[in-house]
């Protein structure tokens, strides 16, 4: 405990761009919940951007909309590219 999970479009992160990644979630992570490093858990999974809509969209925004503490600033259409 904690668990983050994140799910982006697809892209390729440089060995430097992942470690920043993990430290910069893990200090926040610890520092927020007030445990230690090795409690925290970090999942990135790729997603299509064709498959966004159903695959995370529908179930895991609109969904459970009551849990976002942010919310995407996109509208419809939901993009289908990255920014990278």
């Amino acid at each position: 405990m904690p668990h983050v999970s994140i799910k982006h479009f697809s892209r390729t992160f440089t060995e430097a761009e992942r470690a920043d990644l993990v430290a910069a979630l893990t200090r926040t992570i610890t520092r927020i919940f007030g445990t230690d490093p090795g409690a925290v858990s970090i999942a990135v999974e790729p997603v299509e951007p064709s498959a966004w809509a159903a695959t995370v969209h529908a179930p895991e925004i609109e969904a459970k909309a009551h849990l976002l503490w942010k919310q995407p600033n996109y509208s419809q259409p939901i993009p289908t590219r990255g920014t990278r």
